[in-house]
């Protein structure tokens, strides 16, 4: 039997205990198929009357909120529900009486019920007397949202008539709603004994309640014989009557105590004057200047107003622990790094003590003479720099100085910067030095110009002689013979290595140091000069990324797989062109966030907006696009000088072999498949240059230009010639890998048998040689097409030139042609054109023809009907070989 399935409840909303009747399909073939019914989650099996397989009456639950009406039947198993039944708490409305006790919290006491879901309250049902209207009603979700914290109960203070009406009474006529209008007013009116019935069936809760109201009359009176407000107000008058008393006593000690504090002040002021060397020096012991500088100022007015011989020796004393003080805040200006709080603070403290010196002027010098000094311990000492670029341990110690050098700088020169501003307006000392302040200020601005630009200049050096210096030097200057000559570019190499780790950051910590600096609005030309440098060490760490992406590229050819790649309109690739890209492309976004970007804002300039940035960038991608060029011919290299380890028994194959080994050439080799031939990985090579000109290089120039890189159109036009040379290597190479084995046996397959042309007295068809070189032909056509078809003309074509004058220069060395002999040779050549001309350029094809004309009779020979018929029937018997030919295409323009 189907699964139970409710698609009607009515009411769909009331109280707990409220009956409701559930309509639907599947409740089961009788009462004890019906198993089970949960309302709102609550199990409501056991006051369920099952009425038919379409309808079921029950009573709700305690569920609160929204809910599903779920059935369950033995036969069916657990139903579903299509519509919900909303719970909610029992509230008394105000025309409604309940036996129950209410919360009577301030929402529902004072009708402020906020609830957003309607509410009918059980047995209510349809107010007006007549049947719900569930035809075609209005959505209950819709209705909720049409009138919020409005209910459906006429009962409750919230009842909303139009929400009621769409609810319940949406198809009803005029005339049924008048009927329904005469129904409550019956019903109000047999409502008036209801009062005496809900007394009757709840004379329990009342007699309760009763009960209760005469416990608490009966403990009233009780309260009212023992005269319980008394006694209180007797232990309230004796409570009084203390306080008063203790106030009394209060007053009489505050009066003694005032007078004994009086007393002690008095002699606490002379006390403060005996006692104060010894305050002086515990408070200098616990560092509290503060009160040092208080009492002084305190003591010196005592001392000024008293003539007491005691208090002259006080005084001495005390000039000598203030002298001492001087002597400590000064050493404590002398201490670097300082905070620019504590410098403001000794200097008032020596102000305090001696209002007739400087000393934020000699602070200042100070500060600066501390700055410079640890700046210039940043330089590397001078047998450092004297070491070789190979020493790798230099660039490490190099920049960790100058990270050093900005920490130290960023650190110090703001509070170097900020005190100097405040001595300069005035504001270190106080109001009343002005005068005096008004007539030494003057000479120190130009002085504190001299100042900055001393500190400036120590932090620029530092940062040049470390980073830029050493580069300036020839790498072979101070070398030791011929052996660390020859390792210069294995040094070069290491030093790349070791720089790209440690400058870009290096570079970073400068540019932060220097945009700090600047944005303390120092004088214009400080910046320039700070500019100046930034830029010197942006365009070197660009050299020194692209020098290190060279010398990654340069090695690419280490990675080759010859794991291929199919494209559809390229062929086979391997995986190198793409590797470049995305090396390319990780390069440039460092480079970007190293060198490009830029903070306008700061005044920083636009590395491509430079003549010597410009130039470089256009330096460094020809360098980069031509070192991409060199793997393919390093490649290339080692697999025309890889050792043959086998080798096939038909036609050109005989000399292709395939590796079993990396060349023996001192350096690391790409891995070489032995799976695949030489041949096959020289066309493999041609595939993927071929690809990176058509495809890669076309990405990489546009993102060139995107990062703002200028000149690319003659730098890519540059590379194009290096690399249209570079694509004729390959071709060549190609080319003579597979001619090689071929002319070494075409005269012997030409004259095979003792052929003697002078002598030949039949024509049976055309020679095996000939066939020999179309069968051969067909397989490099095939293994060239297994790769790229766009690459088999321009292989084929560069052989069949060299083949077509290996012909030549034979048919040149015959001496004389019988007429048997002169009609093969014919055969042959036309044999040739017919099937390989579509392979060959003009030039070769033009150049066959010229060897007809060495053939005595020859054309006779063409238009007589013998060789024609040979030639077809060979056309026809090398059918197909010749559908490999049929289909090239000329792509050397393309």
């Amino acid at each position: 039997m189907p699964q139970p399935l409710v698609t009607g409840i009515s009411p769909r909303e009331g109280c707990p205990g409220i009956k409701i009747t559930i309509r639907g399909d599947h409740f089961g073939n009788d009462e004890k198929d019906f198993i089970g019914l949960k309302i709102c989650g609550d199990d409501c099996r056991s006051s369920a009357i099952w009425i038919n397989s379409k309808k079921i009456t029950a009573y709700t639950g305690s569920g609160q909120g929204k809910g599903d009406v779920i059935v369950t039947t033995r036969s069916g198993g657990v139903g579903s529900c299509n519509v919900g039944f909303y719970g909610r708490v029992e509230q008394a409305g105000p025309l409604q009486e309940v036996a129950v006790w209410i919360q009577e919290d301030a929402v529902n006491l004072f009708g402020l019920n906020a609830s957003k879901a309607p509410a009918i309250l059980p047995g209510s049902g349809d107010s007006t007397g007549a049947a719900a209207d569930n035809v075609n009603v209005t959505p209950a979700e819709e209705l909720y949202d049409m009138f919020p914290n409005s209910s459906t109960d006429i009962t409750q203070s919230n009842f909303n008539p139009y929400y009621y009406l769409l609810a319940h009474k949406s198809n009803a006529t005029f005339d049924e709603l008048r009927k329904n209008l005469e129904h409550l007013k019956v019903k109000q009116s047999h409502n008036e004994g209801a009062s005496t019935t809900l007394v009757k069936n709840n004379i329990a809760s009342f007699m309760e309640a009763v009960d209760i109201m005469k416990d608490i009359r009966r403990l009233c009176a009780e309260d009212r014989k023992k005269n319980v407000l008394e006694p209180v107000i007797k232990l309230t008058e004796e409570i009084a009557n203390i306080a008063h008393s203790m106030y009394d006593t209060d007053l009489e000690r505050k009066d003694y105590s005032d007078t004994i504090r009086n007393a002690l002040n008095v002699i606490q002021r002379y006390k403060f004057i005996f006692h104060l060397p010894q305050s002086i020096e515990r408070s200098v012991k616990r560092e509290e200047y503060e009160k040092v500088i208080n009492d002084l100022i305190r003591a010196r007015a005592a001392f000024e107003t008293v003539g007491s011989k005691v208090f002259k020796n006080i005084q001495r004393e005390v000039d000598q622990q203030v002298q001492n003080l001087r002597t400590l805040f000064r050493q404590r200006l002398t201490e670097f790094p300082s905070s620019l709080e504590d410098q403001k603070l000794f200097i008032r403290y020596l102000y305090s003590l001696d209002p007739r010196g400087d000393p934020a002027w000699d602070c200042i010098n100070n500060e600066k003479n501390s700055l410079v000094d640890v700046l210039k311990s940043c330089v590397m000492d001078s047998k450092h720099l004297q070491q070789q670029p190979n020493d790798m341990k230099y660039y490490h110690d190099a920049t960790a100085l100058v990270d050093q050098a900005c920490d130290v700088l960023t650190t110090a020169f703001p509070d170097f910067w900020n005190l100097t501003q405040l001595y300069l307006k005035k504001k270190l000392y106080p109001a009343e030095r002005s005068d005096e302040n008004d007539r030494a200020y003057p000479h120190k601005s130009p002085e504190f110009l001299v100042l900055t630009k001393d500190i400036i200049q120590t932090f620029i050096n530092v940062v040049r002689l470390n980073l830029l210096s050493k580069l300036n030097r020839d790498i072979d200057s101070g070398h030791e013979g011929d052996e660390q000559y020859l390792n210069s570019e294995e040094i070069m190499t290491r030093e790349a290595y070791q720089r790209v780790k440690t400058l870009p950051h290096c570079v970073q910590n400068c540019r932060l140091c220097v945009l700090h600096l600047i944005s303390l609005e120092i004088q214009a030309d400080f910046k320039k000069e700070l500019q100046q440098l930034m830029f010197d060490l942006r365009l070197e760490c660009f050299g020194v990324l692209m020098d290190h992406a060279c010398i990654e590229v340069a090695r690419l050819y280490s990675q080759e797989t010859w794991d291929l790649e199919r494209d559809e309109q390229l062929g086979s690739h391997t995986k190198l062109p793409n590797l470049f890209h995305d090396m390319v492309l990780k390069k440039l976004t460092i480079v970007h966030e190293h060198v490009l970007a830029v903070n306008l804002a700061k005044g920083e300039r636009r590395f491509f907006e430079d003549k010597e940035g410009t130039k470089q960038a256009a330096i460094a991608v020809y360098r980069l696009l031509g070192d991409f060029g060199t793997v393919f011919q390093t490649l290339v290299k080692e697999c025309s000088t890889a050792i043959n380890t086998s080798s096939t028994q038909n036609g050109f194959i005989d000399g292709v072999s395939n590796v079993g080994g990396s060349s023996d050439t001192g350096n690391t080799s790409a891995p070489l498949d032995s799976s695949l031939t030489k041949t096959l990985k020289l066309v493999i090579i041609l595939n993927n240059f071929s690809y990176t000109r058509k495809y890669i290089l076309p990405r990489l120039k546009t993102s060139f230009v995107n990062y703002g890189f200028r000149g690319m159109d003659k730098v890519f036009n540059e590379t194009d010639v290096i690399y249209d040379k570079i694509d004729e290597q390959i071709i060549d190479t190609i080319q003579t890998e597979y001619i090689k084995p071929f002319l070494n046996k075409l005269e012997t397959r030409m004259y095979a048998g003792r052929f003697d042309w002078a002598t030949h007295s039949k024509v049976i068809g055309v020679k095996d040689y000939v066939k020999h070189i179309i069968l051969d032909l067909a397989r490099i056509h095939a293994e060239v097409y297994s790769i790229s078809g766009l690459l088999v003309y321009n292989v084929l074509s560069k052989i069949l030139n060299i083949l077509v004058n290996e012909l030549s220069k034979l048919y040149k060395c015959i001496s004389q042609f019988s007429k048997h002999g002169g009609m093969q040779a014919c055969l042959d050549i036309i044999a040739l054109q017919e099937c390989l001309g579509k392979c060959m350029e003009t030039t070769t094809s033009t150049k066959l023809k010229e060897i007809i004309t060495f053939i005595p009779d020859a054309t006779e020979y063409i238009k007589s009907k013998t060789l024609s018929d040979m030639l077809n029937a060979f056309l026809k018997q090398m059918q197909a070989y010749l559908l490999a030919f049929r289909d090239v295409q000329n792509t050397s323009s393309q």
